[in-house]
């Protein structure tokens, strides 16, 4: 493997240390404006000479272009100076002080750390990795396809990743990545690769170059300054091949940072320690471009705890996570620290005192999830938001598993910090059965908009187990309020009076955690603020809005649902197109009809705000006796879809409650949900819980 492949790609999501050249845009940060240029990194992990090695260099409040140096390293291991990524298979045991070196070209810092690698260790990630170097660019429009490659482990293999361009998909059995681009920029995707031979899994980063359909406009901007808590921070974005006067934007800078649109400088003090994952954004007049970029903010002016990151294996539904060396998110930078994480799969669990994750997650889903490491010495603490992927075992990417939470409204006020505002609505899908169900007791319930975040701890909700709410304390400001619905499924939250530093138009990470169930969705606001639902998703949502079922015997059993889908890659081809739908209750198939053939011929117009091409579908009259279809129909421009069936056999449903699983095929694309039902008379299921 060439040394540098896998670290070079990690290194372009989470190399925040260094900054873009200050040049060509009219702005400027001034020399010294981010305090005082310094090593966040103290210490190197220890290496072994039967695995891959991955270090970083990071620095804080640099003034321009960091480049890296050091004077020694082991045979078999390289630095990039770009980057600062230590990276290679040592060939050698070694135990030496080591000189490191950052130079930001206004001036040139030094540190010495111990460097040892020994011969202990093997396993983990002496196996497969990966060999691409690169990935080739796209263009929005035009056919694209590569495949990963591998380099040693024993098989089979599956892959799987995360923040995919819009518009393509992995194969999660061949690492085959295809599809059309429907939105320019430069796409940082998390691929992983599972060895089922070694029990393994392996982890990289590789940027993905999409330009405009007529341009070639893109990001020069590739790091981002790290900074620190208390002190003013300066940063400069830079694009390159623009039309036009460019408009910037950004989602999830750290709380006390703002963006200049007109120019592209980043400033303010951060009130928030951590690494971000910062989504930029920008527009010349005829494109619109971004990228996903990560930001490091340390505790203090003092402090050297940050996130040792290097990116998050996805999970296998089923699949230990259990490796040798054990998958870590841990810090550095302190004596002793405890970790903790919100909004974990279930089956996965974070070791307090080493960060370490392991257990078998047990439930497909895209996860977001905070991890907080807290100094015990000083308190300092640092916060990490990620994604954690579970996928079936067939691998895949997160675009192919649809989020079960759909925004029925939502509003953005923003540019006037104190009086901003931020509202919506929602339906979310959760197993709500006794003893599964969101409890205000003991549950945290996490909304964000970008770096907005609005969190109840256990107990701030009050009310009854179908209907709850929270007030913020009279006088207090911004001024929040959140009702919660758990017997309909039902979600809303107002903020006023508030400072909301995320940019519109554009497309923001909205996430929603209610105790272990979390969800995260792209969202698109235009320049007032506003959402539309179905065509603003950014990634596909589907939920089961309202259903009943009704058993009354064998072949007499019906099933009505109302549904929410929207998919911005939906495409459907009458009598061609897959139709499928299957109901399970745990392992149980209590439904699989394949009704292709009803499929009638979709009415096709054109969405004048969106330009997005818009179907509404019917199905035709079904002559069967068993499994009917007595009814389906979805518009894609407002996401209503609705299903009726008719002679099921739903007699393996248990008494009482029922999670039950809803998987929907159409074309190419499986949409999958699953809701609680619950039996109010005998025989008669409604998703609506029973009770006052």
């Amino acid at each position: 493997m060439h040394p540098l492949r896998t670290p070079l790609a990690l290194a372009l999501l989470v190399a925040a240390a260094a900054a873009p050249a200050r040049a060509g845009v009219g702005a400027t940060c001034d020399i010294g404006a981010n305090g005082t240029f310094r090593f966040l990194t103290e210490a190197l992990p220890i290496g072994s000479t039967n695995a891959e090695y991955l270090a970083r260099l990071v620095t804080a409040n640099a003034d321009g272009t960091v480049t890296f140096s050091v004077d020694q390293l082991p045979p078999g291991m390289v630095l990039d100076p770009a980057s600062g990524f230590i990276t290679g298979r040592p060939t050698s045991t070694f135990n030496e002080d080591v000189l490191v070196s950052a130079d930001d070209g206004v001036q040139l810092i030094q540190a010495t750390v111990n460097l040892k690698v020994n011969s202990a260790g093997g396993g983990g990630n002496g196996g497969a990795t990966f060999a691409n170097d690169a990935l080739p660019d796209g263009r929005v429009g035009e056919a694209y396809t590569t495949t990963l490659g591998l380099e040693n482990g024993v098989g089979p293999f599956v892959f799987g990743a995360v923040d995919l361009p819009p518009g393509l998909t992995l194969n999660g059995l061949t690492g085959e990545l295809a599809g059309i681009p429907t939105a320019p920029g430069t796409y940082f995707a998390s691929f992983t690769v599972y060895d089922a031979g070694e029990d393994n899994k392996v982890v990289t980063v590789l940027p993905i170059l999409v330009h405009p359909a007529d341009s070639d406009f893109r990001f020069a901007t590739r790091f981002l300054n790290n900074g620190e808590l208390g002190t003013p921070y300066c940063d400069l974005w830079l694009v390159e091949n623009a039309a036009g006067a460019v408009s910037f934007g950004a989602s999830g800078l750290p709380p006390g940072l703002v963006l200049d649109p007109a120019t592209g400088v980043v400033s303010g003090t951060p009130t928030l320690a951590g690494t971000f994952i910062v989504l930029l954004s920008a527009s010349d007049g005829a494109n619109a471009i971004t990228t996903n970029l990560a930001l490091q903010i340390a505790p203090s002016a003092t402090s050297t705890l940050h996130w040792n990151f290097f990116g998050l294996p996805t999970g296998f539904v089923n699949v230990s996570y259990d490796r040798q060396p054990p998958v870590l998110v841990a810090a550095e930078g302190a004596d002793a620290i405890a970790y903790s994480a919100v909004g974990l799969p279930a089956g996965i669990t974070y070791a307090a005192g080493s960060g370490e994750l392991s257990g078998t997650p047990i439930e497909i889903g895209e996860y977001p999830v905070t991890f907080t490491a807290l100094d015990t010495a000083t308190s300092e603490s640092i916060v990490l938001s990620t994604v954690f992927l579970v996928l079936p075992p067939s691998g895949g990417d997160a675009s192919q598993i649809p989020v079960n939470f759909w925004v029925t409204k939502a509003s953005l006020r923003t540019g006037e910090p104190g009086r901003d505002g931020w509202r919506a609505a929602a339906i979310y899908n959760a197993d709500r059965r006794t003893g599964s169900r969101f409890d205000p007791l003991t549950d945290v319930l996490r909304l964000q908009i970008g770096a907005r975040v609005l969190e109840l701890p256990p107990g701030s909700l009050e009310g009854s187990e179908k209907s709850l709410s929270w007030r913020s304390p009279k006088g207090a400001t911004p001024v929040e309020q959140v009702k919660l619905a758990p017997g309909n499924q039902t979600l809303s939250w107002v903020t006023k009076n508030d400072v909301i530093t995320e940019s519109v138009p554009g497309v923001l990470t909205q996430i929603a955690t209610l105790g272990s169930r979390g969800y995260r969705l792209l969202l698109s606001f235009d320049e007032r603020g506003a959402f539309h639902p179905a065509l603003d998703f950014e990634r596909a949502a589907f939920v089961v809005r309202t259903g009943k079922l009704t058993v009354k015997g064998p072949g007499d059993d019906a099933a009505k649902l109302s549904l929410l889908l929207a998919d911005p890659a939906f495409a459907y081809e009458a009598q061609t197109s897959a139709l499928r739908i299957r109901l399970l209750h745990g392992d149980t198939v209590l439904v699989d009809r394949d009704f292709t053939a009803l499929g009638a011929e979709p009415k096709l117009t054109t969405d004048a705000r969106t330009g997005t091409l818009v179907y509404a579908i019917k199905s035709l009259k079904d002559a069967a006796t068993v499994d009917r279809v007595a009814k389906f129909s979805y518009h894609s421009g407002k996401g209503a879809m609705s299903l009726a069936l008719a002679d099921l056999d739903l007699a393996a449903l248990p008494g009482g409650e029922a999670h039950v699983g809803v998987e929907l095929t159409i074309g190419l694309k499986t949409y999958y949900t699953a809701v609680t039902f619950f039996e109010g008379r005998t025989g008669r299921w409604s998703t609506a819980m029973p009770g006052p």
